[in-house]
């Protein structure tokens, strides 16, 4: 008998050669070789190298049968036997009985048998005695790795784990015999526990097979390369809730806590809350989970009673990360619960019909401190020209002309100012700091930008103008006059009546100006002294570059208003 050990093999078979030889009346002997062959002896075929023990069964009735055991010793690849089997006529039926066993666990892995024919002096030829897995994990359905793709440096490290299912059954790992291989062990090599080590740079796989069922494997891919760390990511980093006192708590905030670096950012925790001067104990923070992508929800637990500004830092920390711990740091307005100053942004819009503007609004108390805006109301003063949305300060173009659009919380109210350019006509404007009703103080720098909006003539170019701007010289006091970027380079001044109020300007380009809007000038005043003004701006021509049509007819002028405290 011949034994040969396999590496990797889903099927065992034994083959019989008899030949009948005379050896008493009525009686005759057979020798037999028999010897295992395992078949699909590759890398993914199996686990024939298991079985190193095997015992062959001869049996013909009435005859006793003949067992005959053999091991393969350590260190040996074969082992050969030869034995001598009775039969009972000159043409007989024996079988042969196969069974593989792991002699280190003393498990049955293989068995099966054979019905073989000999007639004397006729050899038989090979005959395949078919052996079956019986070993553990024979109902094996599938099989999955964790993790299923794994980076890894050179020379380091990593553990892959296997679960076997039975259906829905995950079965013991134990009862579970499996082989691993790598695809390329130049690059990484596996141990018999799934134990994966990096040797050089490069991507491989790595397969668990089934010993049971070699169709039934997984496979992991493995990276083997320069691992960059995990990070913590923190979006935003900083927090501003805002609360008027003896009010309710503001709405929570989310910070986004995510991997800034490679690898997996697990183990995330919050450090203890610690508090600026001031109030304490306002402040709960709460992670959605240890794992990044995650959720740090931040919330005010109660509005301290007086107001102020208070502060608390929220340390995150993470295992692994390079840059643990990051903190989150919260800023909490408490107001003193009335506004009084509310101002909306932007102070003057140009718009076409059916084109949007949002409006903002931020409101502050008696000591400056922001105060919620929740439940202001915007109204149009023209809807015929723009409507608002009273909630959201959407305003929406609706024709040509000025609308004033009044923004109010409480008790105070602001305003701002929306031209609507109609198709075929321009936008002339004179706006004080941006704003239609502009604000300020005895000794500000008020500065006047002179424009014209060209959407509505698209794509005329401007060629040339001549405007002149009147004032309260009472509350303005006029500095100087400077070209605008973009616009009309060098306008042509006239200076000789700033003092009573008025002031002359014009300029010319053959090659024209691009809108949307170009700047003709900015002119710049001083606040003289407490008063209104309105900014009077009288344009007498406008004149679009080579088409030379004349702009003005159509045009719709705006001047604002300024007043000083």
């Amino acid at each position: 008998m011949t034994a040969r050990r396999a590496a990797w093999s889903i099927l065992a078979v034994a083959a019989l050669w008899a030949c009948a030889d005379t050896v008493g009346p009525g009686l005759y002997h057979a020798r037999l070789s028999i010897y295992p062959v395992f078949a699909d002896a590759s890398l993914l075929g199996g686990a024939g190298s298991d079985v190193d023990s095997f015992l062959v069964r001869i049996s013909n009735p009435p005859l006793p049968d003949v067992d005959t055991t053999v091991v393969i010793p350590a260190g040996e690849d074969e082992i050969t036997l030869t034995l001598n089997v009775p039969v009972s006529s000159a043409l007989d039926t024996v079988t042969v009985l196969f069974r593989g066993y792991s002699s280190a666990t003393g498990q049955l892995l293989y068995q099966g048998s054979q019905d073989v024919t000999v007639r004397p002096g006729v050899p038989t030829g090979s005959v395949p005695v078919q052996a079956s897995y019986v070993g553990p994990g024979a109902g094996i359905d599938s099989l999955v790795l964790a993790p299923s793709a794994a980076t890894v440096a050179p020379l380091a490290t990593t553990q892959l784990d296997y679960t076997g299912y039975q259906g829905a059954l995950a079965l013991p790992d134990d009862s579970v015999p499996v082989r691993w291989v790598s695809t390329d062990t130049a690059i990484a090599t596996v141990s018999g526990t799934g134990l994966v080590t990096g040797r050089t740079n490069g991507s491989v796989r790595i397969i668990c097979v089934s010993v049971a069922r070699s169709s039934v494997r997984d496979t992991a891919a493995l990276t083997v390369g320069t691992i960059v760390q995990p990070a913590i990511g923190l979006s935003p980093s900083s927090v501003v809730f805002v609360a008027a006192a003896g009010g309710s708590p503001p709405a929570a905030q989310p910070v986004a806590v995510t991997n800034a670096g490679g690898q997996t950012l697990s183990g995330i925790a919050l450090g203890t809350v610690s508090y600026g001067s001031g109030a304490t104990g306002w402040l709960t923070a709460s992670l959605s989970g240890a794992a990044a992508p995650a959720t740090l929800t931040l919330q005010p637990s109660l509005v301290p009673s007086a107001a102020g500004s208070y502060t608390a830092s929220v340390p995150v920390t993470a295992s692994g990360a390079t840059n643990s711990p990051q903190t989150v740091t919260v800023t909490y307005t408490v107001t003193g619960g009335l506004a009084t100053k509310l101002v909306v942004t932007p102070g003057y819009a140009g718009l076409r019909p059916t084109l949007t503007q949002a409006l903002a609004l931020t409101a502050t108390d008696a000591n400056s401190n922001p105060v919620p805006t929740t439940g202001a109301v915007f109204v149009s003063r023209t809807p015929a020209v723009a409507t608002v949305n009273s909630g959201t300060g959407l305003v929406t173009g609706v024709a040509g002309g000025t609308a004033v659009i009044v923004a109010t919380l409480g008790s105070v109210s602001d305003s701002m100012t929306v031209a609507v350019g109609a198709n075929g006509s321009v936008v002339a404007s004179a706006v004080p700091d941006t704003r239609a009703f502009d604000a300020r103080v005895v000794g500000d720098t008020v500065r006047v930008l002179v424009a014209v909006d060209l959407r509505g003539v698209s794509p005329e170019l401007l060629g040339s103008y001549n405007a002149e701007l009147d004032w309260n010289t009472a509350v303005l006091r006029y500095v100087r006059t400077t070209a605008v970027g973009g616009g009309f380079a060098a306008p042509t001044l006239n200076e000789s009546l700033t003092g009573s109020g008025q002031l002359r300007f014009d300029a010319a380009d053959a090659n024209g100006n691009a809108g949307p809007t170009v700047g003709l000038v900015q002119v710049v005043f001083v606040a003289n002294a407490a008063g209104a003004t309105t900014l009077s701006f009288t344009p007498s021509e406008i004149w679009a570059a080579g088409t030379f049509n004349n702009l003005l007819p159509a045009a719709l002028v705006y001047g604002g208003t300024v007043r000083v405290q």
